[in-house]
């Protein structure tokens, strides 16, 4: 854990920075030069990882529209766990910098944060993380305001959420947003509870339903995204899946994600997920992925509790690997392939 503020960040030498996240050093020399691109990673947890010109302007606008959205103000203290090679743990960088702030920096993993002496104002982190951090919902104590992006937060750490004293929010967004464009108070849940678009960015939908964005001060006409949303507006929406996640299975199409919340009530904090295998019959059968530490009795039962006989998994693949991108995402087309290797499989009716 390395402590600093938005000036003396620059002064520190770079073998302290690399002992917390070797791209800090990196980031903050292009911020020092003249130029005004930057090549961001995207994280491949959903896709083939590429990499994305962001300018400088883009950084800037994008940070000055969070730190107003949340009144984050000079000397406030930003606490980054995420790695900065990707664009949540950039933003905190350089909204730190444009917000005049306070760092506390810490060394990427699942659990950063196991003890916590400092007040912190706000905090980046990804739901992977979030579940760590609330088995210890004491450290929330001394965290006014954290935002929880790069993946779905479930229903079960929304719920656990409930008992910490700050605020909290989802955000949504991507690389190619240059981080969030919205975000949802999960402290706070209205009825669906949908992100709201931060200033200056709008949302709607095509023939797909698949969310199109679009940012004046980001510089985005007609972005679609991947993602399956329901739009209120032009400001507030919600997700139900993804595009890449949909499962044609005997002509029947089913989110991947909508099966994994049916599965989420009796299986929370554990490790699964619902993908695809090819089938002459179907097309696509829907398979389920399992560490082998949950035991296969409860996951038929729970499978047999699926109303919906047609999105119930036909196959189970067991697996004690389980991988994870830099980012702390699963990284599911590696865990799949590992899980279709092991020949521990379990077949439904």
């Amino acid at each position: 854990m390395l402590e600093t503020n938005y000036k003396d960040i620059f002064k520190i030498d770079r073998n302290k920075l690399d002992e917390i996240d070797p791209e800090i050093y990196q980031l903050l020399e292009f911020w020092k030069s003249n130029k005004n691109e930057i090549l961001v990673s995207t994280s491949g947890s959903t896709g083939i990882p590429k990499e994305i010109k962001i300018s400088r302007q883009q950084l800037i606008n994008s940070s000055k529209a969070t730190l107003r959205y949340f009144k984050l103000k000079e000397n406030s203290t930003f606490l980054n766990c995420l790695p900065v090679r990707y664009i949540g743990g950039k933003m905190m960088i350089i909204r730190g910098i444009i917000g005049k702030a306070n760092f506390v920096l810490c060394k990427p993993s699942i659990n950063p944060v196991r003890k916590l002496q400092k007040e912190i104002d706000f905090m980046a982190i990804t739901p992977l993380q979030l579940d760590s951090l609330l088995k210890n919902i004491t450290i929330f104590s001394k965290i006014r305001l954290v935002i929880v992006g790069g993946g779905k937060v479930s229903e079960n750490l929304i719920e656990q959420l409930q008992d910490i004293p700050y605020d909290c929010f989802e955000t949504y967004g991507m690389t190619e947003t240059v981080s969030h464009i919205a975000v949802r108070n999960l402290k706070k849940p209205t009825e669906n509870n949908p992100f709201k678009c931060l200033e200056n960015n709008s949302v709607t939908t095509n023939s797909n339903d698949q969310l199109v964005i679009n940012s004046k001060h980001l510089k985005i006409s007609s972005l679609t995204t991947n993602d399956i949303a329901k739009v209120t507006g032009n400001k507030y929406f919600t997700i139900n899946g993804r595009v890449d996640n949909i499962i044609n299975s005997g002509g029947f199409k089913v989110s991947s994600e909508n099966i994994e919340e049916l599965l989420y009530e009796n299986f929370q904090n554990k490790l699964f997920f619902i993908d695809k295998i090819k089938c002459d019959k179907l097309g696509e059968k829907i398979i389920l992925i399992a560490d082998k530490k949950i035991k296969l009795e409860e996951l038929v039962m729970s499978i047999q509790k699926i109303k919906d006989k047609k999105k119930r998994p036909k196959e189970i693949y067991f697996t004690k690997h389980f991988f994870y991108n830099e980012n702390q995402k699963i990284d599911r087309p590696k865990t799949k392939t590992k899980a279709l290797s092991s020949n521990i499989i379990h077949k439904l009716n």
